[in-house]
């Protein structure tokens, strides 16, 4: 290491122990971790996270650790731990359960040989064996890392566990793990989730993506896959007696789902008759009863298919959406199916393999178009023979026949008798080779965009997936951001926001992925599954997968098509949720009508603006100057959005200038309180009938 990055890490480090200072209020000058190497953060590590760990004794140097700690997590920065420098790392852990995922963390950024002394330090984190069997992947890794009689010990509280409430699938589990890689071992105990798998875990490092490449555990995962399936059957045809929710043990059903989630990464050809019997048979008691077998079980299948979905596991999920009884099951399955259909498309040399299972019409044409249109983002191609093969399908040809195409040569076309148009409406070669995606308006030029439009209209097309009139976004120059200063009610964002793909990240809002890139749209106020009332939209941060960490990109980073998307998603959120601009004036008397406000349905208040914008607007309306539609106040080809103010031409945004004084509706004396957006969207469309 160099000398001179050797000081600057040295100073940090004694500045996080506490050392001397010339007077009591000093805190030295500015510290962030740019340009520090992976080395340098390893010589700090130990001392952050004992400085994080302080009371309000030292303020000071928590909340400069805790800074470093944030900055260091935003940019995807991971120590280099060695010798002592891994065995001061480790001593930063306590002896809680809750510091044992540090202590994991640790391990996995351990370059070289274990340390000596790491053995000692690993039973004093470990503490008394009567918590190890509540986190046994933890507890395995370091009781080994310990030596001694530790292993021993941890075996016998997982069998006394297991005397109390049998998990015979996790006790095999646990059987197998001596066997494993020592990265498979790191996946499983360095996972948060690795006792149980949900929604919100998507986007995060899953231990069944390393798993898959373990064949100990490729083996063990068909063992208890085809062992459940053959038991659960055996529940239905009477061999085995029925008890409600009593087919698997608690524990057992999350190491079914990992098994699960790892044979569908690796598309297993065996996984398929297991998972069309395994999930719709767990979901459905035999006879009539409107019980089910094991209720985890079917959530935990539920969240894999969604995690990481196969043509056949999705149709194992649509069939046990039939079939199930349980409100409370079908209620939870429902939730996976339209983000599970989202991350196939991501598969694209699986996702067709099923084609469109399901009777013909306009319900399967609905389902293929929102296939379609999930790869979007990924700009994801069908290689030009499956595309062919696909269109063979009468309702799979019905909706590419609406649709605009693009082909390995970037040439875009649309279906047209046995051949093929340009935007002119020339006629084209279809394409020979390459694959064939869905042409996206940031493809083209301004020119080519208003020719398709042109060509979508005269053919009066219904396209199953918007195109032609498609919202673009492109980054801001200023680098503003376009999606904040928006009150917002928390109760319609969470609930919309759920339903889209969105998760919600403590302490920073909603995040979601696109292709290769997560994006998380900030929010300030406490937001929190059922709460109430308003909070307000930031900035978007925008990450690249890098390894398993992701890293702070710029929006001219971003490939433009998954921005675009990003974008399109975020403002769908905020306009549905959306019911006024943020004003600097603060009040405690306009708080309260905030707060009213976020408790009505927003449809009710776009409502109202469109009832106040027909009777102000009422002449230029009568002439033909104006129209008032669902969503937007249309002005010629300008469109203004009535929930957020966006002004677009043709889908494309455009900046208007309002005067600061100019477009107000004081005439209307019973406007609702707050609503500063309805002045906005007036002082736009005056101005562009001015234009």
């Amino acid at each position: 290491m160099n000398t001179d990055i050797s000081a600057r890490a040295s100073a940090l480090r004694a500045r996080l122990d506490g050392a001397p200072v010339d007077h009591a209020r000093f805190t030295g000058p500015p510290v962030d971790l740019d340009g520090w190497t992976p080395e340098e953060l390893g010589v700090i590590w130990g001392a952050l996270h004992r400085a994080d760990g302080f009371g309000h004794d030292d303020p000071e140097r928590r909340a400069l650790a805790s800074r470093l700690l944030a900055q260091a997590a935003r940019a995807g920065l991971a120590p280099v731990l060695a010798g002592a420098v891994f065995l001061d790392a480790l001593d930063a852990a306590g002896d809680h359960h809750w510091q044992w995922e540090y202590a994991i963390a640790c391990l996995a950024c351990l370059q070289g040989e274990v340390p000596a002394g790491t053995a000692a330090q690993a039973r004093r984190i470990l503490g008394e064996p009567s918590h190890w069997a509540g986190y046994p992947y933890q507890a395995w890794l370091l009781a080994h890392l310990a030596g001694d009689d530790a292993p021993a010990l941890f075996m016998q509280e997982m069998a006394a566990a297991h005397a109390r409430e049998p998990m015979p699938l996790t006790m095999q589990e646990m059987a197998l793990l001596a066997q494993l890689k020592h990265d498979s071992l790191l996946a499983l105990a360095g996972s948060r989730h690795s006792s149980f798998w949900n929604r919100d875990s998507i986007g995060e490092p899953d231990p069944a993506e390393v798993l898959a490449g373990d064949a100990a555990y490729i083996d063990f995962a068909r063992t208890i896959l085809e062992q459940a399936t053959r038991h659960i059957a055996a529940i239905h045809d009477g061999s085995v007696p029925y008890a409600a929710d009593a087919a698997f043990s608690r524990h057992d059903t999350p190491v079914l789902a990992r098994a699960a989630r790892l044979a569908a990464y690796r598309d297993e050809a065996w996984f398929a008759p297991v998972v069309t019997t395994l999930l719709p048979l767990a979901c459905v008691a035999p006879g009539t009863a409107k019980s089910a077998p094991s209720q985890s079980l079917a959530m935990a299948l539920g969240h894999a298919v969604e995690t990481i979905p196969t043509p056949e596991s999705l149709l194992a999920l649509r069939t046990a959406l039939e079939q199930v009884r349980h409100a409370g099951i079908r209620k939870k399955l429902e939730r996976n199916l339209k983000p599970a259909e989202r991350a196939l498309a991501e598969r694209p040399d699986i996702a067709w393999r099923a084609g469109m299972p399901g009777p013909m019409g306009k319900r399967r044409q609905a389902v293929l178009a929102r296939r379609l249109e999930a790869g979007y983002a990924g700009e994801v191609g069908l290689a030009l023979a499956q595309w062919r093969t696909l269109r063979e399908d009468a309702d799979i040809d019905t909706v590419a026949r609406s649709l605009i195409w693009r082909g390995g040569d970037g040439v875009a076309f649309m279906l047209a008798g046995e051949g093929a148009i340009d935007a002119d409406g020339q006629a084209l070669a279809l394409p020979e080779q390459g694959d064939i995606s869905l042409w996206h308006p940031l493809h083209a030029s301004m020119q080519e965009r208003a020719a398709w439009q042109a060509l979508v209209t005269q053919r009066r097309l219904r396209q199953s997936v918007r195109q032609a009139y498609r919202e673009v976004y492109l980054p801001p120059d200023d680098g503003g951001a376009p999606f904040a200063g928006m009150l917002l009610s928390i109760r319609t964002l969470l609930g919309l926001a759920r339903r889209e793909g969105w998760r919600l990240d403590d302490d920073e809002g909603l995040s979601r992925q696109f292709g290769a890139w997560r994006v998380t749209l900030l929010l300030e106020g406490r937001i929190y599954p059922g709460a109430q009332g308003a909070c307000t939209s930031g900035a978007l941060v925008l990450q690249e997968r890098v390894a398993s960490r992701w890293r702070v990109v710029a929006p001219g980073q971003m490939a433009p098509v998954a921005y675009s998307e990003a974008c399109r998603a975020v403002d769908l959120l905020v306009s549905a949720s959306a019911f006024a601009l943020v004003e600097e004036e603060r009040s405690a008397q306009r708080e309260q009508r905030l707060f009213y406000l976020s408790g009505l349905e927003t449809g009710p208040m776009v409502g109202m603006r469109r009832d106040i914008l027909r009777q102000v607007f009422a002449q230029q309306i009568e002439a033909g100057r104006m129209a008032v539609e669902a969503r937007h106040l249309m002005v010629g080809r300008h469109a203004i959005h009535l929930a957020t103010g966006r002004v677009t031409l043709d889908g494309a945004e455009v900046v208007v200038e309002v005067p600061a004084k100019g477009g107000k509706l004081g005439a209307v004396p019973w406007l609702p309180h707050d609503e500063a957006l309805l002045e906005k969207i007036a002082g736009l469309a005056g101005q562009l009938l001015k234009g």
